[in-house]
């Protein structure tokens, strides 16, 4: 009875599996067209079938075959890599994504054909080793980007799909120290490699159809977190941001649209929604800038919170009215007022410094318009 599972079998699991993933992804894709990174996912799994299938009929020294064959299994890494970039609205390939191709092509078959060509000798160990080494370098790079790669939306996909890639490299390090002791001459690096992907493929597909929903439940999470119209964030995303914002010296600032409701009376509320939607663009890019947030706690009434240590909220106020101003329309001529206060030690809450700056936008408004108060 033999000790380890028939490669063969293996093989035609692994063809099995990465199929039917494939055309899973295919279904999914063709059920909304949209989502192109549904094909790279595709592409990958049917390419990975295909691959393992022209393996099984290929002979082993036949090197002008398998030395595509290898460059074609780390496609296989690569397309995954591929569909999340393009989900992440980058372009789904880079210039540096050809290296693990070229590795894992090159380390199997240059060691080959330098001992066709009498470089090394006929016994010599370093063609199968090359072959883990190239298919090492190219996992490492694939599913280190998934891992580790900066992603505008990270997600757990990200990192169960970039796991399950990195956890073929022990069994392909494995496959190397077999090739000088118990698994010699028994095609350790396939056997070790079938027997990973059967605990390795579900995981990474599953990996890889996690990240668009974890995607979509974040950006649900964010919609109702923020106003439509202004893109500030709402009153719920007051209570979910406040805790970053609680250390002494954290500037809160109120603003008011002054007149707003002359503004609709006047313009229609056509123009009333323009000039919040302006404001709430243009603030809100400011505030972040800066580190800091905005919120819209009614109609015309706003806040902006920054981090302590960050810009001068003076200084910032007055920025922000004269950037204000430079993108108003003429014909409206609308003008903020702001008030400022601080969180002080010992408060447990972002509320007081806010109701405190809203004390000193209440002053400002008194004297006039376009004015800032402390």
């Amino acid at each position: 009875m033999p000790i380890f599972p028939d490669v063969d079998t293996l093989r035609l699991c692994s063809m099995l599996t990465s199929t039917a993933f494939g055309l899973v992804f295919c279904a999914l894709w063709l059920r909304d067209r949209t989502e192109g990174h549904l094909l790279f996912w595709a592409a990958g799994s049917l390419l990975y079938g295909a691959v393992m299938f022209s393996f099984s009929l290929t002979p082993p020294n036949a090197v002008a075959v398998t030395m595509p064959l290898f460059a074609l299994l780390s496609l296989c890494n690569v397309l995954p890599l591929a569909g999340a970039r393009r989900l992440d609205g980058r372009p789904p390939f880079a210039w540096w994504m050809l290296i693990p191709i070229v590795a894992a092509g090159a380390g199997h078959g240059l060691p080959r054909l330098a001992v066709a060509q009498g470089w090394l000798p006929a016994t010599s160990l370093l063609p199968n080793i090359g072959d883990a080494l190239g298919l090492s370098l190219s996992i490492a790079i694939n599913g280190g980007m998934l891992l580790w790669g900066r992603w505008t939306v990270r997600t757990a996909g990200h990192r169960i799909a970039g796991a399950g890639l990195l956890a073929y490299i022990p069994g392909f390090l494995l496959s190397i120290a077999g090739e000088y002791h118990v698994l010699r001459g028994m095609e350790s690096l396939a056997l070790l490699a079938m027997l990973s992907d059967q605990a390795l493929l579900g995981i990474i597909n599953l990996g890889l159809l996690a990240i668009p929903v974890e995607r979509a439940e974040r950006q649900l999470r964010q919609a109702a977190l923020r106003d439509p119209l202004t893109g500030a964030w709402n009153r719920a995303g007051l209570e979910a941001q406040k805790p970053r914002f609680l250390t002494p010296g954290v500037a809160a600032i109120a603003i008011d649209i002054d007149h707003f409701k002359a503004i609709n009376d006047r313009h229609g509320h056509a123009a009333g929604d323009a000039v919040l939607a302006l404001f709430g663009r243009e603030a809100g890019r400011l505030s972040q800038a800066g580190g800091g947030e905005l919120f819209r706690l009614g109609g015309d009434e706003f806040a902006i919170l920054l981090p302590a240590g960050g810009p001068d909220p003076g200084r910032f106020a007055e920025r922000l009215r004269a950037h204000l101003q430079s993108h108003a329309d003429d014909a409206v001529g609308w003008t903020v007022s702001m008030g400022m206060a601080s969180v002080l030690d010992g408060e447990r809450d972002v509320d007081a410094a806010l109701h405190r700056a809203d004390g000193s936008l209440y002053q400002a408004k008194a004297e006039g318009r376009g004015i800032i108060a402390a």
